[in-house]
């Protein structure tokens, strides 16, 4: 009772802070002194260090660039938040791998969560349950074996009809293969999804791929991610709050759209001539937001990362006369002479194809950069400390580039490097990512693009139009986070002449 009186007096409190205070006051200083951030540029108030990456280089060549000087584990800030910024194999393997589980959640935005229907997705929902659960419905219910051979019968009838398409075309005809690819990669995902394409219609005034852009667009960064204090002010004034609602609307009159469209359906009619979809196969085991979410991601994660991987690797096929040469020998005498279609088990036996869509990865991974992270539990990268809150991006396309891994001409297209190695299995390319987080549909990614490029090169010679050289072709890039042909790719297909 004597010990509690004395702590109840009141000259007890204030004299003790007397005392302790200045040993509160060193400890707090030591503390701080051990805790060894990663190197980086000088910044601004304020702003941090944007003004040093808005250029006309574009955010991954100017990140890249830094990185040399300041090494592969770079802490920048965007406004008052802290980025670390990973560009080596050998800290992408911390990250991803040895650090995965502090380092696996999504950074918190407002549009972030509105367009993700509240984080019910995959992509953009916190690490957890709910995340977990979502996950295996997507790997189970889209990529999981029956919607895989629906997926594939569905390719094969829209490949047919494409190829029959060009061969109609007249002689020197040009035509713009990425609209044609995204065309196609369209109707297959959609198709698979929903069980048609919605292709040419409107939803509040915006077709589908309208829609699916500005999805894109808007779930990026924003003032208040940068500047979590008063960025909310100028979202507001900005119009960036209006524009993410008016975005919502038109995703969620679509996704409503598809919903209304399916009729609770029985599994005995999955066999009927409009097999069971995506959707079908979902709607009794989810709610109309986890459903709707899901769907978003597949068209965000299929869309345009296929189209522009395949766009890439048919610039570069055709900017190698040497590798399209060789290319088309191996397909062609996988295929034989004079068949209808290219199939599946044909391009299963085409390794230097395999080479070639590994190269174009490595190269000109669909994004510069891998979906963004977020550190929750102090940890350490390279030697540094990576404290709570600190954002992570990892660039795909400086670590597909590094000289130190890829000695011979890194920036050279030349697909017989990985004749005798296996780049992906060790994070020295990671196109689709690695850890908890990584993309679950590599697979049918990796297949859909041999399966494009073999039939159009099976079928047709294709060459610059105007007289410019194949070797000439413009390989300028931009855009943010996805990094596309700066002009179109439109080029002059010739049907293939067999020899007797």
């Amino acid at each position: 009772m004597e010990i509690l009186s004395f702590f109840s007096n009141s000259w007890f409190l204030p004299i003790s802070l007397l005392v302790f205070l200045p040993y509160i006051f060193i400890y707090t200083i030591r503390r701080k002194s051990s805790i060894k951030l990663p190197p980086g540029p000088q910044r601004l108030p304020i702003i941090g260090n944007l003004h040093q990456v808005l250029g006309s280089e574009g955010i991954h060549q100017t990140l890249w660039n830094l990185s040399q000087k300041y090494g592969p584990a770079m802490l920048v800030r965007f406004g008052s938040q802290p980025f670390l910024i990973i560009s080596s194999s050998e800290m992408a393997v911390e990250v991803l791998k040895t650090h995965d589980q502090k380092l696996c959640t999504r950074p918190y935005t407002e549009s972030g969560k509105r367009l993700s229907f509240n984080h019910m997705d995959v992509a953009f929902a916190p690490h957890g349950d709910h995340w977990r659960d979502m996950r295996k419905v997507l790997v189970s219910e889209f990529l999981g074996a029956k919607r895989i051979r629906l997926y594939k019968n569905v390719m094969e009838s829209e490949m047919e009809s494409l190829t029959r398409s060009i061969s109609l075309h007249s002689l020197n005809t040009t035509i713009n293969l990425e609209d044609v690819i995204l065309s196609l990669v369209y109707d297959v995902v959609c198709k698979t999804t929903f069980g048609k394409s919605y292709k040419g219609e409107k939803f509040n005034g915006r077709t589908l791929k309208e829609i699916v852009d500005e999805t894109l667009v808007t779930t990026g960064a924003s003032f208040s991610a940068i500047f979590p204090t008063f960025g909310w002010i100028l979202d507001e004034l900005t119009g960036w709050n209006r524009r993410v609602e008016k975005c919502f609307t038109d995703l969620d009159c679509f996704l409503q759209r598809v919903l209304d469209d399916h009729p609770d359906r029985n599994e005995t009619k999955s066999t009927d001539d409009q097999p069971m979809d995506f959707i079908d196969d979902c709607k009794s085991r989810l709610t109309s937001d986890e459903l709707k979410a899901l769907v978003m991601n597949v068209l965000e994660g299929a869309l345009d990362t296929s189209t522009i991987t395949t766009v890439w690797a048919i610039s570069e096929i055709v900017r190698n006369p040497r590798i399209m040469l060789k290319l088309q020998n191996e397909i062609r005498s996988c295929v034989g002479s004079r068949k209808s279609s290219v199939n599946e088990s044909d391009v299963a036996k085409m390794t230097y194809l395999k080479m070639v869509v590994k190269e174009t990865l490595r190269l000109h991974p669909p994004a510069a950069f891998l979906m963004g992270r977020e550190c929750t539990s102090p940890c350490q990268i390279g030697g540094f400390d990576v404290l709570p809150g600190t954002k992570l991006m990892v660039t795909a396309w400086g670590i597909g580039r590094d000289p130190r891994i890829w000695k011979e001409n890194p920036t050279e297209f030349r697909p017989e490097r990985f004749e005798n190695m296996e780049g992906d299995k060790n994070f020295e390319m990671i196109p689709f990512g690695g850890g908890r987080r990584a993309c679950p549909g590599t697979n049918m990614a990796t297949s859909t693009i041999e399966f494009v490029i073999a039939n159009l090169l099976y079928f047709f010679n294709w060459k610059i139009p105007g007289g410019v050289k194949n070797e000439d072709l413009d390989m300028k890039l931009y855009g943010f986070p996805f990094l596309r042909r700066t002009t179109p790719l439109c080029l002059v297909p010739t049907k293939h002449i067999w020899q007797d």
